[in-house]
């Protein structure tokens, strides 16, 4: 057995004062305490195992007189000891082997806080050298004596440093509950400022949204006046115009067409702003079927191939923001088509841990590393006039995906199409 285990075996029973048991733990000299009135072994130390060869284990709960040879002699001088608390030494010869021995014990009271004894501890040694080892054990005597004065001097000087820690730790617990309770009040305080700022901050936000769709709504009228006398300025009087006569009309045309779609995106993002969300399950495949079929002109303008791919299981959206992020991603890949190449789309769907990613793929001209950070940015057009689109549509594409509570994103390179995917909780 370890010499960790006899430690534990032996601290557990033994009746020693706190200070008192470290010191003989630690002592060389084999010792063992022993319970006054049934001599029984209540403690020993790694020392008195060694020179048994046992350990504690084998040695704990038994008496002197079953552990030592010659033991039951010392029981009348045990019992004495226990009965006066002085001191006593006891000698008895060994013929067990062919050179004779001594077995030399030194018993002194074991005392308790109260200066009461509980025990006895004996000092046993084993010596050829009678002389040597009676005069190591009046040392030992000696050494022990001291040792219990100086236990009890150590014992008061670490109550004294015990009742100075109890008043610290007591006035530190008082400032910390203190500061806890400042700290309460502040972030009171705080969340009532966050409060106060967040509904004038929303009713900012609200006022502008208001302005927003107030401005575009009513500016379509005059657009769509200035778009249909243009268009029929060249139907009725084409003929009699000039080449840069019709030049002009057909910008103007054009420009208010471009203006009314503009509008048209300001108020889906104002709307998609302002809308209130309630999630719900949407049928996703039967938004990508209506989606498709509002794109049927489009579609078989660009002698597009639009390919849907495996299942669609439903997420939770709000059904007409679900449309509209499918209708302009399929509108991007429609419009942003690669020269002299037929257009091919594909809509897929990937599923992971609960969330459904809905992909829009196409074969057109690819974004930029450098640019992708952007595309999501409110009149952010990358082309410039080379392509029609406001800028808004993706704007409008990521403002909805965050409504709903999910995310938005993109995989691209130049000239290799571009990877489109929002992804929404599965219903």
């Amino acid at each position: 057995m370890s010499g960790k285990k006899d430690k534990a075996v032996a601290g557990s029973a033994s009746g020693l004062r706190p200070p008192l048991a470290p010191i003989i733990e630690r002592a060389p000299l084999p010792l063992i305490e022993v319970q006054g009135k049934t001599h029984t072994v209540a403690y020993v130390n790694p020392a008195f195992c060694r020179l048994l060869g046992k350990s504690a284990g084998d040695l704990m709960g038994k008496t002197v007189a079953e552990i030592v040879p010659g033991g039951e002699a010392c029981i009348p001088v045990l019992d004495q000891v226990y009965q006066t608390g002085e001191a006593a030494t006891l000698t008895r010869k060994d013929d067990s082997e062919p050179e004779p021995a001594h077995w030399l014990f030194a018993m002194w009271p074991a005392l308790d806080a109260d200066e009461r004894p509980v025990g006895v501890i004996i000092q046993l040694t084993r010596a050829r050298n009678f002389q040597h080892s009676m005069t190591e054990i009046n040392e030992a005597l000696l050494i022990a004596g001291l040792r219990q004065h100086e236990a009890a001097d150590e014992a008061e000087k670490l109550n004294g440093q015990l009742r100075n820690e109890i008043a610290e730790r007591n006035l530190a617990r008082a400032a910390l509950q203190e500061a806890r309770d400042r700290m309460a009040d502040l972030a009171q305080d705080l969340e009532h400022q966050v409060f106060l700022r967040t509904a004038e901050l929303t009713t900012v936000t609200n006022n502008l949204h208001t302005f927003v769709y107030s401005i575009a709504h009513d500016m379509r009228a005059p657009l769509r006046a200035i778009e249909g006398f243009s268009s029929m300025l060249v139907r009725e009087v084409g003929a009699a115009l000039s080449p840069t006569g019709r030049d002009f009309a057909n910008r103007i045309s054009k420009s208010a067409q471009f203006m009314d779609a503009l509008l048209m995106d300001m108020l889906a993002f104002s709307r998609i702003s302002q809308e209130k969300v309630v999630l719900a399950p949407v049928d996703l495949m039967a938004t990508v079927q209506a989606t498709l079929a509002r794109l049927e002109k489009e579609i078989l303008g660009t002698n597009a191939q639009v390919e849907v791919v495996g299942l669609f299981p439903p997420v939770l959206g709000h059904a007409s923001m679900v449309g509209q992020v499918l209708f302009n991603l399929l509108s991007n890949a429609l419009k942003f088509g690669a020269v002299d190449t037929l257009p091919r789309i594909q809509v897929r769907t990937t599923e992971a841990d609960g969330w459904i990613r809905v992909w829009v793929e196409d074969n057109g001209i690819g974004i930029a590393p450098e640019h992708q950070a952007r595309v999501f940015n409110v009149f952010n057009r990358l082309h410039g006039g080379k392509y029609s689109g406001t800028g808004i549509g993706l704007a409008i594409v990521q403002k909805a995906v965050e409504r709903m509570g999910g995310r938005t994103g993109l995989e691209s390179a130049p000239e290799q199409g571009t990877r489109f995917w929002f992804e929404l909780q599965k219903a």
